[in-house]
């Protein structure tokens, strides 16, 4: 695994299939994209060889690549500022200047690969200049790479500015451009409304938030169904809110864990949520943008150190975001109150889930991905959670500085409840 090595075949730009009208060319941005950080999020696809053992992988590459290109460029069109330039941070100009497009091979094996995933070969499946970078004016806004193994297998990697993206649009860009990239190309209808929903009445002065990045740490947690099911049980036993959900109780035991290991003297957990669903009226998934926001809680360290009262924090911090927000998404007071929470933010803990979501449904052709996941963080203190692509366990990637994950990966409580978990392919 050492010695893997990636050769590219070609670089390209990928315009849309038709042009953009002129009434569409001009995409200002909502306040949540303004608010939202210029980092390209980097999320990578592994999927198997499902063709006939007899087939030639040098025909199998090339046919997957013509319909990977053609299906983009139709995607692009339907999703016309993704192929559009920032400016000002404020707007896109919707130019049809297009996206990056990389492919690339190698002698490996998927089956190599995802062996040890943990190899540091990663961020090779990922466009070059885009990798934890920060989108700005006259660069592209997605980057895509395809890399093609040896046993026919391939990876789909794309960094996307957060600026046009949440993880539900992420979401939803790859199930589209994956729906119509078969031969009955399925219509689909992006909707661009986040401005007329998410804007001020009054001129402000959008802060934009910026991350911190440094040399960090990202390690893999596996929680099977089983294990899941006893965090449920112990926290419910132990006067938990009713029916924790699993996700509630994998962040709290991260976040405990974490903050154990951390020498900070006060810790603060920022979540993100999306909103989508949870305002009145609910807004469609295809609803393209940032539609997402965060709640935060702070356990105290004198009386917090169990595993409930991590659960309990978490139910309470998404309910009071709710109530008070769920019914005035397009009253200037929540709009006013989110700038203002932006101002003295300190973070400690980032907890980011896109188990929602369903990539691993994202089917080009040849199958749905193996696996899928993140590119090793540079934020330190962050979690991000999967879907384990079973539909009933998680994993979870642990981004933490050196000296916190050597403290927080020999945690007896949480190595009770997890494993490095085998990546299997059919």
């Amino acid at each position: 695994m050492a010695g893997m090595q990636f050769q590219i075949i070609s670089r390209e730009i990928i315009k849309p299939s038709s042009p953009t009208p002129l009434d569409l060319r001009t995409y200002k941005l909502s306040l949540l994209d303004q608010l939202t950080t210029h980092i390209y999020i980097p999320i990578v696809l592994f999927f198997s060889n499902e063709v006939a053992a007899d087939h030639n992988p040098s025909s199998n590459f090339t046919e997957r690549s013509l319909r990977i290109k053609g299906s983009l460029s139709k995607t692009l069109a339907r999703y016309y500022p993704f192929a559009g330039r920032l400016k000002n941070d404020i707007l896109i100009d919707c130019n049809d200047e297009g996206v990056d497009f990389v492919e690339a091979k190698t002698k490996s094996k998927l089956s190599e690969f995802l062996n040890k995933p943990e190899s540091g070969a990663l961020g090779l499946l990922f466009s070059d200049g885009f990798l934890w970078k920060d989108s700005c004016e006259d660069t592209s806004l997605l980057g895509i790479q395809v890399t093609f193994f040896a046993c026919g297998g391939m990876a789909i990697s794309l960094s996307i500015s957060h600026k046009i993206a949440d993880g539900c649009t992420i979401s939803t860009f790859l199930s589209d451009w994956a729906a119509i990239s078969y031969p009955s190309g399925k219509e689909v209808s992006p909707e661009f409304i986040a401005t007329s929903i998410l804007h001020l009445d009054v001129p402000f002065v959008v802060p934009g938030i910026e991350l911190e990045k440094r040399d960090c740490i990202t390690k893999r947690f596996v929680f099977d169904a089983p294990k899941i099911a006893k965090l449920k049980a112990m926290a419910a036993d132990s006067g938990a809110p009713q029916n924790p959900t699993r996700v509630e109780v994998v962040t709290a035991l991260l976040y405990k864990c974490a903050v154990a290991a951390s020498s900070a003297k006060n810790s603060l957990l920022i979540q993100l949520v999306n909103m989508r669903a949870r305002v009145v009226p609910p807004l469609s998934s295809t609803s393209v943008g940032n539609f997402s926001w965060y709640f935060t809680t702070t356990p105290k360290r004198e009386s917090e150190t169990k595993l409930q009262d991590y659960v309990r924090g978490l139910r309470d911090g998404i309910g009071q975001l709710c109530d008070k927000n769920v019914n005035n998404l397009k009253v200037n007071d929540w709009l006013l109150a989110v700038l203002a929470s932006t101002e003295d933010v300190k973070v400690l803990f980032d907890d980011l889930d896109i188990y929602r979501y369903p990539l691993y449904k994202v089917d080009f052709g040849w199958g749905k991905p193996v696996w899928l996941r993140m590119a090793d963080g540079v934020v330190k203190n962050t979690f991000v959670l999967f879907d384990d692509g079973k539909g009933d366990g998680i994993e979870a990637f642990v981004t933490l500085e050196e000296e916190d994950m050597a403290i927080f990966q020999s945690d007896e409580e949480l190595l009770a409840f997890t494993s490095s978990g085998h990546i299997s392919l059919p």
